[in-house]
């Protein structure tokens, strides 16, 4: 059960970079979820299994972007030792870097923002669910920096994490669209280094080790 298990992740896998591969170089629309088997060595049927048709895909994709972050707000809801505003920080640091050097995955993240805007109800009802994903771990990642004694006043939890969200939305946004000159690296994760230091207590968002030291 376990081999078939990883089987079908692998499976899964080759599928997705099959798909990423193809959306880059003809565009979402032009491929065919025939094509796309085809690459990946798969049937059709197996596509279909897994991500159900080429928005499926694209959806994976982006849900691949927030995961170090969910694993981030995982890790401390089970009282980590990392200091959470710091550790936030540097992860938005690695992933802005990742993306600002990535015009790949750019150019699937304006796909994704084009979808959000002008799609049908089922993909904005997707693109909804996404969104609660990243607030929700955003919220846990604050809760952690509010048990610990790190947030200013007059932050909370909950304003924390709805600030974030919409600075994090709004430089990832205006990177896209390009109207204003904008590198999410350094520039963007500077603002959100910035941000962080506003919203903690000086010396006060510290790993478990340095609160006992």
């Amino acid at each position: 059960m376990r081999r078939t298990k990883e089987q079908a992740a692998e499976t899964r896998q080759t599928i997705l970079r099959a798909a990423e591969a193809l959306f880059l170089q003809r565009g979402f629309e032009a491929c065919s979820l025939d094509e796309i088997a085809v690459a990946a060595g798969v049937s059709r049927g197996a596509v279909h299994f897994h991500f159900h048709n080429k928005l499926g895909l694209l959806f994976a994709m982006r849900d691949e972007i927030i995961q170090p972050m969910q694993q981030l707000a995982r890790s401390l809801t089970a009282d980590s030792a990392l200091a959470p505003l710091e550790a936030f920080g540097n992860l938005a640091t690695a992933t802005f870097a990742e993306l600002q050097g990535d015009a790949a995955k750019k150019r699937l993240l304006a796909l994704l923002k084009v979808i959000d805007v002008n799609g049908s109800p089922d993909d904005v009802g997707n693109m909804r669910y996404f969104r609660q994903q990243i607030r929700s771990s955003l919220m846990d990642i604050c809760e952690a920096a509010q048990r610990s004694d790190a947030l200013a006043r007059p932050w909370t939890a909950r304003s924390a994490a709805l600030a974030l969200y919409a600075m994090l939305d709004g430089l990832i946004t205006e990177w896209l669209i390009d109207e204003v000159e904008l590198a999410l690296f350094p520039e963007g994760a500077e603002v959100i280094r910035a941000f962080l230091t506003s919203l903690t207590k000086p010396g006060r968002d510290l790993s478990a080790a340095e609160r006992a030291a």
